[in-house]
């Protein structure tokens, strides 16, 4: 059988001085095959990527305790599993329901589809940050829960409540705190699902305005749409997350969305408010990283 020829693409690239694989494991030259491949795919099969490394995840999680916990009551399994997935999220006053197990293993794409029609129903902007709008704007790979930046404080009380009609589990205590402004952040579950996202809200700073007014709905054909961070948007989040933290995760996320998006860009706006922002050394270093400069 004939081989099939490598595409053109894949096979004319210069690898700038200074390039850096996703990971110290991996080949430049796999490196830079996987994100002109990447650059081949559709959005919807990207976005479709994550989402099944999202249930890959959750299904491998359920096999393995329900191979350590054989002939037990589907409740401590679903008991067992929720705090699997929650981790250190899963509160004392969390109680999971139904008996459905194929409902367990949601993933972030279609939570942040769900939790879409539950924000503009009352009328609260927002986007999806984290991991999930860095699989859609970069490299894919799986996330344990959902971000989103959220405004309009002032209806946190009917959020709040359209969130609990819904099934989604709300703690009593970060609710109080998010109503006198004591904190930022609210963690939601939804009870059946075990689905998570963090609520952040956002300040008034000129760069939050800006990121909200630059956020962009993903509508894809036979996909929840949902409003995502502009790519430009989250490498700067993620360069000032990191700044302090040095986290690995973080970089490898600016690095992907540049590799993945590097001819979509608006560089004016990103060094722009690198400059801004006091990131312009490290967004830099992540142009040179990412074999754009």
């Amino acid at each position: 059988m004939t081989p099939k020829p490598i595409p053109q693409v894949l096979t004319n690239i210069t690898v700038r001085p200074g390039y850096q694989p996703q990971a110290p494991d991996t080949n430049i030259d796999a490196d830079v095959y996987l994100f002109a491949r990447l650059r081949q795919l559709s959005l919807k099969q990207r976005v479709e990527m994550a989402a099944s490394h999202d249930r890959g995840i959750k299904k491998l999680c359920l096999a393995g305790i329900k191979s350590r916990n054989r002939g037990v009551p589907l409740e401590e399994i679903r008991l067992h599993f929720a705090r699997a997935v929650l981790a250190e999220k899963f509160l004392p006053g969390f109680q999971p329901t139904g008996g459905d197990e194929t409902m367990w293993i949601q993933d972030s794409i279609t939570l942040a589809g769900e939790l879409h029609q539950i924000l503009e129903s009352v009328n609260i902007p927002y986007y999806v940050s984290g991991g999930v709008a860095s699989s859609i704007h970069g490299e894919p790979r799986s996330t344990h829960n959902l971000d989103l930046v959220i405004s309009n404080l002032t209806k946190t009380f009917w959020l709040v409540k359209t969130l609990e009609a819904a099934g989604y589990y709300c703690p009593t205590g970060a609710v109080e705190d998010l109503q006198r402004g004591r904190e930022g952040l609210l963690n939601i579950t939804h009870t059946e699902t075990i689905a998570n996202a963090d609520l952040y809200v956002t300040d008034t700073s000129t760069f939050a305005t800006s990121q909200m007014e630059r956020r962009r709905l993903l509508d894809v054909e036979g996909m929840p749409a949902f409003w995502v961070i502009s790519p430009e948007d989250l490498v700067l989040q993620k360069l000032a997350w990191g700044r302090g933290s040095q986290s690995e995760k973080q970089w490898r996320d600016v690095l992907g969305i540049l590799k993945l998006q590097a001819e979509n860009l608006d560089y004016e706006y990103l060094t722009q408010w690198a400059d801004n922002l006091g990131l312009l050394d490290f967004l830099s270093q992540a142009f040179s990283e990412a074999g754009i400069l």
